[in-house]
């Protein structure tokens, strides 16, 4: 990673910083359907290149996170002793105990955490499941530099290769789907989500993916659905559907349950299969920290996992006046060393770093948040790296734009086996667009 990036940005330099490339970078992203918050997806002009053995690092990552984690849904599901852990509101609780009838926990996920690229050593920042998404927005950034004058002349060297995000799940979806009881041969498929927010780039490729498969799939908004007692159906034509894939977080679901009943009652009745079913919310709420750091949770990992858990997941603690072990006086004083953030929410919504706020605002804020459903994890510097933006950069640009940023890395799973990369990176200490952070285009070296 750190070899390729430091040749290809002296490719760059060699091309007086790339402003063609940069330029037409720019242009092409805002002329695709990429957007986000209604602006052309940011994204990085140099993007990251892993080798073999970096993709062999990755695919254990990958492996081992997707064990454990499928470990502590199984024993939610399966023990109320342990569920008081996550505190989950019973409506929410009720949603993830629904029937499923597949046995793969969670079909799909992203797992978002801080690497050093020196010695790979790194620190989990979060887990994603539910309306685990952007696929769309490293395929189109890849897009938009592989046009660059830098990227051919990185090409001279060496051999890369963007990874491939939507098929690949089509056949992962169709693999959890035929082990359920309740499968058909020849099923309909439905996305669903609100569609104002849905990320739609996602779920244009996902139809074309279904369509080359021979699938009959369509992406219908929740409210546009009804149950009949027999089948799920969009109201415009009255299609039933089998299979569901659900882009639509449980959060958004507990805020509007009256408007989600459809497919809730669908579940329960067994009439739609569910991927993912409502239970991969047990790892997609930040309280999956407080959990796999529970003595509890170690008592069902192997060592090898319960060390892995102790190397690699962040002290977290529920903002609470009687939460054990959590002295909030000493996390409003030490502003620079705690992250706060909802209990279940995502994209980064109600995500608050000490370290980019002022003293004064910062304690207001924990003080404001305490007891509200919000935890306190302990802040990890996040790695940073050098890059550029895409579009014009003005002349005298020191380094021709070229400066450090904070780095994520986020790996897709796909029942549980490594297919690429949504990373980010960002000059604030919450690294995501939402916060003024980049997407990165991603590529794996063949041969090398």
């Amino acid at each position: 990673m750190k070899k390729e990036r430091d040749e290809y940005l002296e490719i760059m330099r060699d091309l007086q910083g790339d402003p063609e490339g940069r330029i037409k970078a720019a242009a092409y992203v805002k002329a695709s359907d990429c957007y986000v918050y209604g602006f052309p997806a940011p994204f990085s002009f140099v993007p990251t290149f892993y080798t073999e053995k970096e993709l062999d690092f990755m695919k254990e990552t990958v492996r081992m996170t997707h064990g454990i984690l499928s470990k502590v849904i199984r024993r939610y599901v399966e023990d109320p002793e342990y569920r008081k852990i996550f505190a989950f509101p019973k409506n929410v609780e009720d949603l993830i105990l629904l029937p499923c009838n597949y046995e793969e926990q969670l079909p799909i996920s992203r797992f978002d955490f801080f690497l050093s690229e020196e010695d790979f050593s790194f620190k989990f920042c979060e887990f994603n499941a539910d309306g685990t998404a952007a696929m769309s927005r490293t395929q189109i950034g890849c897009e938009a530099v592989e046009q660059s004058p830098s990227f051919k002349a990185f090409c001279k060297n060496h051999d890369p290769r963007p990874f491939e995000y939507f098929d690949s799940w089509v056949d992962a979806f169709l693999e959890t789907y035929a082990s359920d009881k309740n499968a058909k041969a020849d099923p309909n498929v439905l996305i669903t989500d609100f569609e104002e927010a849905v990320t739609l780039s996602d779920v244009t490729r996902c139809l074309d993916a279904f369509e080359r498969r021979g699938v009959t799939a369509r992406f219908v908004d929740l409210r546009e659905l009804y149950f009949d007692g027999e089948a799920l159906r969009d109201t415009y034509d009255n299609m039933a559907f089998d299979a569901v894939y659900r882009r639509v977080c449980t959060s958004d679901i507990a805020a509007r349950y009256e408007e989600c009943k459809a497919l809730i009652d669908a579940a329960a009745a067994e009439k739609v299969v569910l991927i993912g079913h409502f239970r991969t919310t047990v790892t997609h709420s930040k309280m999956i920290n407080v959990a796999l750091l529970d003595p509890r949770t170690a008592e069902f990992l192997t060592e090898e996992e319960a060390a892995y858990v102790k190397e690699h997941v962040l002290p977290t603690y529920r903002l609470r006046t009687d939460t054990a072990g959590l002295d909030i006086d000493a996390v409003k004083k030490d502003k620079n060393g705690w992250v706060i953030k909802p209990e279940d929410d995502y994209d980064s919504h109600g995500v608050y770093a000490g370290g980019d706020m002022e003293q004064e605002a910062w304690e207001e804020l924990v003080d404001s948040l305490v007891d509200k459903g919000y935890v306190a994890m302990v802040f990890y510097t996040p790695p940073s790296s050098k890059i550029a933006l895409p579009g014009p950069f003005s002349a005298d640009a020191e380094d021709y734009g070229i400066g450090d940023w904070y780095s994520m890395t986020g790996t897709y799973s796909y029942n549980g086996k490594f297919v690429g990369f949504f990373s980010r990176m960002g000059r604030e200490h919450v690294i995501s667009e939402s916060h003024h952070g980049v997407s990165i285009p991603s590529f794996y070296l063949e041969g090398e």
